[in-house]
């Protein structure tokens, strides 16, 4: 913006008074008005000059504007450091602004829109309008960097949340996992979905997983109960769920994301009790771009059930894997994997695929009858004492180490999978499966308080996609 002050209005009211002055002489007229026509025609074109030098002045400042805010968003982007992205945007701002006096008006990140903005001032001098009394014209601009423009940026992005509503997640944190959940969906989702499309996949689990109108899409149902002989001689009875409650795949897809069809259909759930329902009762969702439909799930997260892992990190696969497009409503098949490789019109991936892992504990809960999809869902232990599936030996392996299977197997597949740890330590087999799961070292975090996870969740989600300027 050009603070001239009104300046060609001065001048005319000068350039008359001193016209005024010399027709009061009509000696040397003809000088006079030789002189007043140079004067006139010298302080236009002077005026134009220095116009263009504020120009020049202003193109430079916004031009440093523009890539300290694009440098600031990276840094917090890399780093999840707000005071080290605020220095990089300033150091950068000195190297690169027009000339003295230039300086930072102002530099505000907001994360809930996930926006960096800075304004710059510099002070242009003006040679030939200092004869009308303007020795100086203050030039502004404005740049912002909006983290979150992935459909401007030419980007598709497909995300999957894998969040943990087990029994331990009770109190004051089922809320703010609700809370962080909710604020990555408002900044991953953009409103624009016309060219490109950003969608956003829930996978609650705890004991097992509700894949709620899927199951008969993608569900084996076997008969409604099983007899098991224990290893004292007595029976024991196991009821399906009365919901499509599914437990972990069986045979040589059980790390896979193949289609779930024949012997790789998912497994029901079977509990001592035939009218249990399933737990989690929230059920997966499919990806969206409606936040609405994406929150209301999220708010009916009730903390019950136990810690299996692997369940909730292989849905976070399936909702993003193409293989199970024919599942999926129109509005949420998840596009090939060869997408992952082309880059679009504006230079960026053309399509990117995210998985979120987020747990509070340790993966303890496995089913340990996975020899055939009709008994997979049973919780009978190997020993006649206990009837947790903790106390089972799945020939899978527990539930950390399906976990690490899919974790390794997810990635090589082409998606980027960020970890999320809850109040687990600074150690342990929690924070080893996480950090090993997550792509690259900085994509785990491992927060203790609601505001971390919040932090965290709103960090990821901006670190999504590419920063673009946004004025």
């Amino acid at each position: 913006m050009f603070a001239f002050v009104n300046w060609r209005a001065d001048w005319v009211r000068r350039a008359s008074a001193r016209l005024r002055g010399l027709s009061r002489d009509d000696r040397g007229s003809v000088v006079i008005m030789f002189g007043l026509t140079v004067f006139v025609v010298f302080t236009v074109v002077g005026s134009a000059v220095d116009y263009g030098r504020a120009m020049l002045a202003r193109a430079r400042l916004q031009s440093a504007v523009d890539s300290s805010v694009l440098a600031a968003a990276r840094v917090w982007q890399l780093s999840n450091d707000m005071q080290l992205a605020e220095q990089k945007a300033l150091a950068h701002f000195d190297s690169n602004k027009p000339h003295d006096p230039s300086r930072v008006v102002s530099f505000t990140p907001d994360m809930v829109a996930a926006t960096f903005t800075m304004v710059g001032e510099t002070v242009v001098k003006t040679p030939f309008l200092s004869f009308v009394q303007h020795p100086t014209i203050t030039v502004s601009t404005r740049g912002q960097a909006l983290i979150a423009g992935g459909g401007n940026a030419g980007t598709n992005l497909e995300v999957s949340l894998m969040l943990d509503v087990t029994g331990s997640m009770g109190g004051t944190k089922i809320e703010d996992l609700k809370a962080a959940a909710k604020d990555l969906i408002d900044i991953v989702v953009w409103s624009d979905q016309s060219e490109y499309t950003s969608r956003v996949g829930l996978a609650p689990f705890s004991s097992a997983v509700n894949v709620g109108s899927l199951g008969s899409s993608v569900a084996y149902n076997p008969s409604s109960s099983l007899t098991f002989r224990l290893k004292n001689g007595n029976n024991s009875t196991r009821y399906r769920t009365n919901t499509y409650c599914v437990s972990e795949r069986t045979g040589t897809n059980a790390f896979t994301d193949a289609a779930p069809t024949g012997s790789s259909a998912m497994p029901r759930v079977y509990q001592t009790n035939s009218s249990t329902a399933c737990v989690p009762a929230a059920p997966i969702v499919p990806m969206t771009s409606n936040k609405d439909t994406l929150k209301t799930v999220i708010n009916s997260f009730v903390a019950s059930g136990n810690t299996a892992g692997h369940l909730g990190t292989a849905w976070a696969w399936y909702l993003l894997s193409p293989n199970w497009a024919n599942v999926f409503p129109a509005g949420s098949k998840p596009q090939p994997y060869s997408m992952l490789a082309e880059v679009g019109e504006k230079g960026q991936p053309l399509l990117k695929k995210v998985a979120v892992l987020m747990t509070d504990g340790e993966y303890n809960y496995q089913y340990c009858n996975s020899t055939t999809p009709n008994t997979a869902g049973a919780t009978i232990p190997d020993s006649d004492t206990g009837n947790s599936g903790a106390n089972c030996k799945s020939p899978h392996g527990n539930s950390t180490n399906q976990a690490r299977s899919l974790c390794t197997a997810m990635k090589a597949a082409g998606i980027t999978v960020y970890t999320v740890g809850f109040g687990l330590g600074s150690a342990g087999s929690a924070v080893d499966t996480l950090r090993g799961c997550a792509s690259e070292p900085h994509m785990f975090y491992n927060t203790t308080t609601g505001d971390e996870l919040r932090n965290a969740f709103r960090h990821i989600a901006t670190s999504i996609a590419a920063p673009i300027l946004s004025r």
